[in-house]
């Protein structure tokens, strides 16, 4: 995510905002219940691996933390992890829980400066659906793409995010996104307009998704301003 690291730290992020459990949760129109559950249920275990990889990561991460209060654990095996997650992944294509496991295996695998890699198998688990797991693999992928200086392919993936009234609470963020990535591209007032757009928006309760357009606007007047 180097590029919305380095341009939205202020923006919602999708990492944040997964919760795994609520989203393995969704029904999926095309499968049928019981399969879905029974897909769900096989993922748990491997979830439960996730956390405790994310876990380790977090605490390998904090220098400040005090290294006597911590209780020695085995490490998660990321590799293993890795080939449990694309085995899931491979055996229930079309299933929410394959796109979740698909989302965790995407990250690590951009962790690992894998980005061609995590991107083809976002393409992989998406679907036509407008099911929130199916939107996040979407604005991954379009995150993907934007890290990738594929700044129009990116734009595609945003507009179809911001064609789906179902995902309204997150078309102030695929909207900056998009934003940043004209941006990137020179195109400065369609940009501009789009923050706007953004940062009049009085649907935005907390006024964050305004603050932040305000913010990157500031920034681009500024370069204006300077002939950069």
């Amino acid at each position: 995510m180097e590029f919305l690291e380095k341009n939205a730290k202020g923006i919602l992020g999708i990492a944040g905002l997964v919760v795994v459990a609520g989203l393995i949760g969704t029904l999926v129109t095309q499968n049928s219940i019981r399969k879905e559950k029974a897909t769900q249920e096989k993922f748990f275990a491997i979830d439960a691996k996730v956390k405790k990889y994310k876990e380790d990561k977090f605490k390998a991460a904090d220098k400040s933390a005090d290294k006597k209060e911590e209780v020695a654990s085995v490490p998660v095996d990321v590799n293993a992890l890795k080939a449990e997650l694309e085995a899931f992944v491979n055996e229930n294509t079309g299933t929410v829980a394959a796109q979740i496991a698909g989302l965790e295996l995407a990250d690590i695998l951009t962790s690992e400066n894998k980005g061609t890699d995590a991107l083809a198998l976002l393409q992989k688990v998406e679907t036509k659906s407008d099911l929130l797991s199916n939107v996040l693999v979407r604005m991954k992928i379009a995150q993907s793409f934007a890290d990738q200086d594929r700044c129009s392919d990116a734009l595609i993936i945003w507009s179809k995010v911001l064609g789906s009234k179902a995902s309204s609470y997150l078309h102030a963020e695929a909207k900056i996104n998009q934003a940043l990535c004209y941006k990137k591209m020179n195109d400065l007032s369609k940009a501009e307009e789009i923050l706007n757009q953004v940062k009049n928006d009085k649907a935005d309760e907390t006024g964050q998704s305004n603050r932040e357009a305000e913010r990157i606007l500031r920034v681009i007047q500024f370069n204006k301003s300077f002939g950069t």
